[in-house]
């Protein structure tokens, strides 16, 4: 059974599950990520907001994260970064790219991923 933890934010008590992931997507925003990271002892700089906007975007629109080889192509044509790569994507996240920007954006943990 997945143990709860709780995130402590602007003086409301937010639901994580045993993996970090908000148990309640709508409990997220920019500052309860912000808090995450900072637990974690990461920043988030310029191109680890700009994956997990995306993969927020690309779940809005078809309704699961993207793989890696799409984020790498999107990475290169809309974040100017051209020799983009995976080494790239686990330079800003070394546990799993696709996975932590799916936490670090409200996301539930991507069945694809172990």
């Amino acid at each position: 059974m997945a143990q709860r933890r709780t995130l402590a934010i602007a003086g409301r008590e937010i639901g994580l599950d045993a993996d970090g992931h908000l148990i309640d997507p709508d409990d997220w925003s920019e500052s309860v990520a912000d808090e995450m990271a900072r637990l974690d002892g990461l920043e988030l700089c310029r191109l680890r907001w700009w994956l997990i906007r995306f993969v927020r975007a690309h779940h809005a629109e078809y309704g699961m994260p993207p793989l890696m080889r799409v984020a790498i192509k999107a990475m290169r044509r809309e974040a100017g970064i051209e020799d983009a790569s995976s080494r790239t994507l686990y330079r800003l996240f070394p546990d799993g790219p696709i996975r932590e920007a799916c936490r670090y954006g409200g996301l539930p943990r991507p069945e694809s991923c172990i």
